[in-house]
């Protein structure tokens, strides 16, 4: 049986007691004098008692465990993370409730016994009495009350026994319920890494990998979920499954939750710690959580660094988020073709635009491929590209002296045709 208790008695000088039985809080460590408690001590250390008056010759000296069942050590909310160790002191402190209950029942049998030995006493001491009183008929009627007032007694101590009794058997199955829960917890065994995975493991054998790096890439596990990759401040759970003889899947938690969710002020989502791996990237997912849109930043190559800030309202219906070129994002206002949209953008290079159908009339932008085709529309044939050596019929002529021809000689006889 577990310990949880130790006795003493007292000599009248000693003040310092030892103990041997483990708990979880200090407040779980309680103290009595003669069967009743006392706070007149303080923990010198972690297993020793001091009392403030040595407490004095012949007194017993109790020093018990009490661990407090009102309240769990650790409470779990939905989608929080789960810490082994927030696990372990739930159980241990299931497993101390147990043990103690364990030792209540075991006095309070033990009490139980003692009562009824003494209900039996009483009752051979009440058949006694009676004897005496058929032989003394002098004192007869004194011997008789005697004895009725020694049956009353025996009843009640026996009464007082059926309830113990009663009230032990409870608290057995109360402790074996509890035994029971405790044994049926899954329990992970920590290693450090992949790399001490155990060598010779049996089915349904349980580890939890506190550096999971890797693991998304290891031949020697089976169902990790597409896109996890390991991390050293992830911890991963897996299962040996004896007939693929593999590692399967169970689950994944943060090391450091508060590090690895972002909940306060200023919080950084962070990359993988490499120069052209995954960026930070939130990923918001749907309902039913087959599928998701993620916002994440740039690479790392692109060197960025800026805050880009909302507008301080929804603004209006066909309106556009724009830039002030500090990051300050605002909705456009000014009206272009009745519609409420980007305003008065400025174009630079060569953008391009869809070329609407010959004869269109719309405010739909035309492009230059769409004059060239209304234009030899319009004259009925194809549209050249002006020549600059092309002579033109509505403005005076100039000519170079290559396309005058120059003449240098005259002779006897000649001809000059203009």
């Amino acid at each position: 049986m577990a310990i949880t208790q130790n006795t003493y008695t007292g000599d009248g000088s000693t003040t310092a007691f030892s103990f041997t039985f483990p708990y979880l809080e200090t407040t779980d460590i309680k103290v009595s004098l003669d069967a009743v408690d006392t706070t007149a001590y303080s923990l010198s250390n972690a297993t020793t008692v001091s009392f403030t008056t040595a407490p004095a010759s012949g007194v017993a000296i109790r020093i018990y465990r009490n661990t407090s069942s009102d309240n769990l050590q650790a409470t779990f909310h939905p989608g929080s993370a789960i810490r082994s160790s927030d696990l372990n002191n739930n159980f241990t402190q299931n497993l101390y409730v147990t043990q103690e209950s364990e030792f209540d029942v075991d006095t309070a049998t033990a009490t139980a016994n003692t009562a009824k030995t003494t209900a039996d006493t009483a009752t051979a001491t009440a058949n006694s009495a009676t004897a005496t009183a058929n032989a003394a008929s002098a004192t007869a009627a004194s011997a008789a009350s005697d004895a009725t007032s020694a049956v009353s007694t025996a009843n009640t101590a026996s009464t007082n026994a059926t309830t113990a009794v009663t009230t032990a058997n409870n608290a057995v199955a109360t402790a074996n319920a509890a035994s029971a829960a405790v044994s049926a917890a899954a329990f992970y065994t920590p290693i450090a890494a992949l790399a001490n995975l155990p060598s010779s493991p049996s089915n349904n054998d349980r580890v939890e990998v506190i550096d999971s790096t890797g693991v998304q890439s290891s031949s020697a596990v089976s169902g990790v979920p597409t896109g996890f990759v390991g991390s050293t401040n992830l911890t991963v759970r897996l299962q040996y499954n004896s007939s693929t003889s593999k590692w399967a899947w169970q689950q994944y938690f943060a090391a450091d939750p508060e590090n690895r969710y972002a909940a306060n002020y200023l919080a950084v989502i962070k990359g993988d710690g490499t120069s052209s791996g995954q960026v930070g990237k939130i990923t918001l997912n749907c309902s039913n959580n087959s599928h998701g849109v993620s916002i994440q930043s740039p690479a790392h190559s692109a060197g960025a660094t800026y805050t880009l800030t909302l507008p301080v309202n929804t603004g209006s219906a066909n309106q556009a988020l724009t830039t002030d070129g500090a990051g300050v994002l605002s909705w456009a206002t000014t009206d272009i073709s009745g519609k409420a949209d980007i305003a008065s953008p400025t174009f630079t290079g060569t953008p391009a635009a869809p070329t609407a159908a010959v004869s269109t009339n719309t405010t739909q932008l035309a492009t230059t491929a769409f004059v060239v085709a209304e234009i030899a529309d319009e004259i009925g044939t194809t549209v050249q590209a002006f020549d600059a050596d092309t002579a033109k019929t509505d403005v005076a002529q100039t000519y170079t002296a290559a396309q005058r021809g120059t003449i240098t000689t005259l002779t006897s006889g000649s001809t000059v045709t203009p």
